[in-house]
C-alpha cells in the first residue's frame, strides 16, 4: 500500500472514531513478533551460508548490520505489515492467514540476500516488486525518524489534537474528497503554503519544487547527501518518493544514491513551484486562514480574555459556497453560447452567404456573453455590500494572539517589546490577526536555524492618534528595489503565492487607512513598519 493510501486510511480512522492516534502505519494485522522472530529465522540461515559476495559479486552484507538495520525502529514490522496490504491486493487476495505469513517470510528472506523462490518465476517477480514497495515504505519511514502518517497529518494541519469535537479539519477531509493526482496536488498545495523553507523535513517549499524540476535527476557517490550541492531536507524528498513523485535508488555500502524526478512529479510540482493564483491553492490559503483564526480563537479563551473572542469567519467554507455558485452558474450561461457557436462554425464553413449567419447568430451569442458580464459584475458589487463594518478593538490583545499562533506553528520563540496598554483601533479583527501573523509567518520562513531572531514591537504615537507595529528578524532582508512590490498581488521573493502581505496591505492600508513598509533592519534582516490611525480618519 502507497503512503497516499495509508495516509487516507488514518485520516478516515481518525474522522470515524474522532481521534488522532501514533504511527498509523503499525495499526495492520501482523503479528510483530512474527516479523521479527522471521527477520531472525532469515537472518540466521544467510550467516550459515556462509559466502563473501551474494548473486551479483556484491559483498554481502553482514548478518549483525542487516539486524541492526531492520529491527531499527521496527522496520521488519512496517514492512511485514505493508506487505500483508499488498499482497491482499495482488496474488494474496484469497490466501489464509497462514500463507501470507509464508509469503512474507519469502519476501524478507529474498530482501537480505537468502534467494527462496516461488513455485513460478512469474510469482516471485511479483513478491519482489511488492516487497521493493513495502521496503521502501519501511525505511522511508524509519531513515525519517518520526515521520509517520499520523505525525504527517498534524504537521500539514489535516488534524488537530482537541478535547472535544473532530480532529480532522477541512485540509484532512478536503484530502479524502480526492483521487489520485488530486489528491497529491492538494497534500504539494498545503504544504507549500505553510512550508518554512526547504530545510522544512514536514513540507515541501517551492524552492524544493523549483530546484527538482529544474535539475530532474541528482547523482550522490556518498551516504551524506549535505555536501552534494543538494541543499534540502532528505526527508521532504523520501515523503515525494512514497508519493511517486520521484525515484530514490540508495546504494548500500556507500555505493552511489541515485535521486530522479519522474514526469508525474514535473508537473505537480511545476504547478506550486510558479507564482500564480489556482482554485485549489486559494481553498488551501482560506483553510489555513481559518485555522489560524480558529488557533487564535483557542488562545483568547484559554488566557481568560473573553471579550476579545475572534469569531470564526468560516472563509474557507464561504470561498467553497461561491465556487460552487460562480462555477454552476458560469456554466449554465455559457453553455447555449457554446451550442451557438458550434453551430456557427459548422454554418459559416458552407453558407454562399457568411454574413448572413453572422447576423442570424450574433444576438444570441452576444446576449449570452452580456449575462456572464452581468452576473459577474454582481457578485463583485454584492461582495462589497456584504462586507461586515469595521469595529473598535484591542490592538494589543490582537498581536498576541497573532504571536502565539505562529510560535505554537513555527516552533520559533518570537521576542515580544509591548507596552502595557494601547489605544483601541477600528476594523476588522480576525483579518487583522491574519495579516500580523502573516507578517510573523514570512520573518520565520526568512531566519536561519540556527540563532534566529524574531521581534515585534508596538507603541502608541503621535499623542495617540495612531499605533506603530515594528516586526523585524535577523533573516538576509528584502533587496531595496522589492521593498514596496512585495506588497503587490503574485510577487513573493521565496516562490511563494504572493498573498500574504497582498493582504497586508489591503488590510493595513486600504481598509484600515494606515500605511505599512518594509525596510533594513538593524538586526541585519527585514523590518516591517505597520502605522494605523486610532481615529479611523484618512491617512494624509
Amino acid at each position: 500500500m502507497s503512503f497516499l493510501d495509508t495516509l487516507s486510511d488514518y485520516l478516515q480512522q481518525v474522522g470515524q472514531s474522532g481521534k488522532v492516534s501514533g504511527d498509523a502505519s503499525l495499526v495492520v494485522g501482523i503479528d510483530p513478533a512474527f516479523a521479527r522472530n522471521a527477520l531472525i529465522r532469515c537472518l540466521e540461515r544467510l550467516e550459515a551460508q556462509d559466502k563473501p559476495t551474494d548473486e551479483f559479486g556484491y559483498p554481502r552484507d553482514d548478518p549483525a548490520s542487516l539486524f541492526d538495520r531492520w529491527q531499527h525502529a521496527d522496520a521488519v514490522v512496517k514492512f511485514a505489515n505493508q506487505m500483508a496490504r499488498l499482497l491482499r491486493g495482488s496474488m494474496g487476495n484469497t490466501a489464509s492467514d497462514k500463507e501470507i505469513d509464508a509469503l512474507i517470510e519469502v519476501a524478507i528472506a529474498r530482501q537480505i540476500g537468502v534467494m527462496d523462490a516461488l513455485p513460478s518465476r512469474i510469482r516471485t517477480m511479483e513478491l519482489d516488486r511488492l516487497a521493493d514497495i513495502a521496503k521502501g515504505f519501511a525505511f522511508y519511514t524509519t531513515l525519517s525518524g518520526k515521520i509517520d502518517s499520523a505525525t504527517y497529518a498534524e504537521s500539514i494541519r489535516a488534524t488537530k489534537k482537541l478535547v472535544s469535537g473532530s480532529p480532522l479539519t477541512a485540509i484532512g477531509r478536503v484530502f479524502l474528497e480526492l483521487k489520485g493526482s488530486d489528491a497529491i496536488r492538494w497534500l504539494l498545495h498545503v504544504e507549500a503554503a505553510q512550508s518554512f523553507g526547504p530545510s522544512d523535513p514536514w513540507r515541501v517549499s517551492r524552492e524544493t519544487a523549483a530546484h527538482l524540476v529544474q535539475r530532474r535527476a541528482w547523482s550522490f557517490w556518498a551516504d551524506d547527501e549535505s555536501n552534494s550541492g543538494f541543499p534540502h531536507n532528505w526527508d521532504t524528498i523520501r515523503r515525494l518518493a512514497a508519493l511517486g513523485l520521484v525515484r530514490i535508488v540508495e546504494g548500500e555500502r556507500g555505493l552511489r544514491t541515485d535521486l530522479e524526478v519522474l514526469p508525474i512529479g514535473r508537473q505537480l510540482l511545476s504547478e506550486i513551484s510558479e507564482v500564480g493564483v489556482t482554485p485549489m491553492s486559494v481553498l488551501a490559503e482560506s483553510i489555513l486562514a481559518d485555522l489560524t483564526l480558529s488557533a487564535a480563537n483557542n488562545v483568547a479563551v484559554s488566557s481568560g480574555k473573553t471579550t476579545a473572542n475572534i469569531e470564526a469567519t468560516a472563509v474557507a467554507e464561504a470561498t467553497v459556497r461561491q465556487s460552487r455558485l460562480v462555477a454552476h452558474e458560469i456554466r449554465n450561461m455559457l453553455v447555449p453560447v457554446k451550442t451557438a457557436l458550434g453551430a456557427f462554425y459548422r454554418e459559416v464553413q458552407t453558407a454562399e452567404h457568411p454574413g448572413d449567419v453572422v447576423a442570424r447568430r450574433k444576438e444570441g451569442i452576444d446576449r449570452g456573453i452580456d449575462s456572464v458580464f452581468r452576473f459577474i459584475g454582481q457578485l463583485v458589487e454584492l461582495s462589497q455590500f456584504a462586507a461586515t463594518p469595521p469595529e473598535p478593538f484591542d490592538m494589543l490583545v490582537a498581536l498576541r494572539d497573532a504571536v502565539s499562533v505562529i510560535e505554537s506553528e513555527s516552533g520559533r520563540r518570537i521576542e515580544q517589546v509591548l507596552p502595557a496598554q494601547l489605544p483601541p483601533v477600528s476594523g476588522h479583527r480576525a483579518r487583522v490577526v491574519t495579516a500580523i501573523a502573516n507578517i510573523l509567518r514570512n520573518a520565520t520562513q526568512a531566519v536561519a536555524t540556527e540563532s534566529p531572531v524574531i521581534r515585534i514591537e508596538a507603541e502608541s504615537i503621535e499623542g495617540a492618534s495612531a499605533v506603530r507595529l515594528l516586526v523585524e528578524d535577523n533573516g538576509p532582508g528584502v533587496p531595496e528595489p522589492m521593498r514596496r512590490a512585495i506588497f503587490d498581488e503574485g510577487v513573493s521573493l521565496r516562490g511563494g503565492s504572493g498573498l500574504g502581505l497582498a493582504l497586508v496591505r489591503e488590510v493595513f492600508e486600504k481598509e484600515m487607512r494606515g500605511l505599512v513598509a518594509c525596510e533594513a533592519s538593524s538586526l541585519g534582516g527585514a523590518r516591517f513598519v505597520v502605522r494605523v490611525p486610532t481615529t479611523g480618519t484618512e491617512r494624509p
